[in-house]
């Protein structure tokens, strides 16, 4: 793996939750972290958060990893042929076909799974049975189109919050995931 580029979720950047610590931890083992602040619209445009993703050229030894909308984002990156990466791990991200109330373009109809499996062979899917913001039945949906398997928690909600309420700000279980 040369990078991982880490797509924040919809309302944040790169200074929230665990992403600090991810990119810390990665950079701890001669990893390189990068992950792009996008705009923050009230109503998200796919179009913005292609382009960041394209302006950092992944490639075959590139980890993509997307939290929440992130997550949307590089499924739908991965839809244009001829965009091959190493792996791509998607924490708490909703499928297309469920839209929420911030909808945008994120939701322009289902996912060409084909193509995205065509780009990346290798998918991670970390979701929370009670996330408050992406029904469970999203993984679900997504995991069936990536041929992949969700490794499935009923504590963390949206990797937002710890159990006391405070800020998620570390991520283990995330980090094993990108060096394995």
């Amino acid at each position: 793996m040369k990078q991982v580029v880490l797509i924040h979720g919809k309302d944040r950047t790169s200074r929230d939750l665990w992403y600090p610590w991810i990119s810390s931890e990665l950079a701890k083992r001669g990893v390189r972290c990068i992950i792009p602040d996008i705009n923050h619209e009230t109503v998200p445009k796919i179009r913005e958060w292609l382009e960041a993703i394209d302006n950092l050229h992944p490639d075959k030894e590139t980890i993509l990893v997307g939290h929440s909308r992130g997550g949307m984002a590089i499924l739908r990156w991965l839809e244009t042929p001829g965009r091959a990466i190493s792996k791509a791990i998607l924490v708490a991200t909703n499928s297309a076909l469920i839209a929420d109330d911030a909808g945008g373009d994120f939701y322009s109809g289902p996912f060409d799974f084909d193509t995205i499996r065509s780009n990346c062979q290798d998918f991670r899917l970390l979701h929370s049975e009670d996330d408050q913001w992406v029904p469970y039945q999203a993984a679900l949906e997504n995991a069936a189109g990536l041929n992949a398997k969700v490794l499935t928690y009923n504590d963390r909600g949206h990797f937002t919050r710890q159990q006391n309420g405070s800020p998620l700000t570390e991520f283990p279980d995330l980090l094993h995931e990108i060096l394995n």
